[in-house]
């Protein structure tokens, strides 16, 4: 089954000249940058290295995201955010759990003795708070709701019907993935801290995004 690694960026170039090195040509078949109008050598650095650089036309996280997984080419999309915060070396084994017949897996960063580097206060209990809000409401077991590292088959894409276009995407997969009762599993791997650019959540206003999609997708009983 082929691959594509699906990075969103935004002015990360201090953190792509760190993590993209790292990724081995072997892991993946395509590694597609989704890019939301970078200014900083961004852009140059990901095409030197090979990448197919897609500028987004649509604005925020979730409407970048969409228009990247509907443009991939692999049969399996590992979404992969650009920042520091996702680990290289955890993509062949999210790959090899899609394999084993999971339609969705998460990079938990609260799974088996992961840890986040990059949680402070507010947003551990955030976190964990939606966490088990998603859980309580959809009948999930997840442990990470909201990491943005995570991977599917992109067969299955088109039904989840996915419309979040900020940050609150990332909550509005796992919820799609429950609702239609999918095959998911997580894996545990640390988040480490972003490596430079600026931290794109804000606590507040990024919340009360996520909160207004959970309540959405809970009262709309259509899948």
């Amino acid at each position: 089954m082929s691959v594509t690694l699906l990075a969103p960026t935004l002015n990360e170039i201090e953190a792509v000249k760190v993590i993209f090195p790292k990724i081995r040509k072997e892991w993946v078949d395509e590694i597609l940058v989704i890019d939301g109008g970078s200014t900083d050598g961004t852009v140059e650095f990901c095409q030197k290295l090979g990448c197919t650089v897609y500028s987004q036309t649509g604005r925020g996280y979730g409407a970048g995201m969409k228009e990247g997984a509907l443009k991939a080419k692999g049969d399996l999309i590992i979404e992969f955010p650009a920042d520091g915060n996702s680990p290289p070396e955890k993509i062949p084994e999210l790959i090899a759990k899609l394999k084993q017949g999971y339609n969705f897996v998460i990079a938990s960063r609260y799974l088996g003795g992961a840890k986040s580097y990059d949680d402070d206060f507010l947003t551990s209990i955030g976190n964990w708070a939606f966490t088990r809000l998603v859980n309580l409401l959809f009948g999930a077991g997840y442990t990470d709701a909201l990491i943005g590292f995570r991977g599917y088959r992109k067969a299955v894409f088109p039904e989840l019907n996915m419309d979040a276009k900020g940050l609150s995407w990332s909550v509005q997969m796992p919820i799609k993935f429950a609702k239609r009762k999918l095959k998911t599993a997580e894996i545990p791997a640390d988040e480490p801290a972003r490596i430079g650019g600026v931290r794109k959540m804000k606590p507040l206003k990024t919340g009360w995004e996520i909160l207004m999609v959970i309540a959405k997708e809970f009262f709309n009983k259509n899948l």
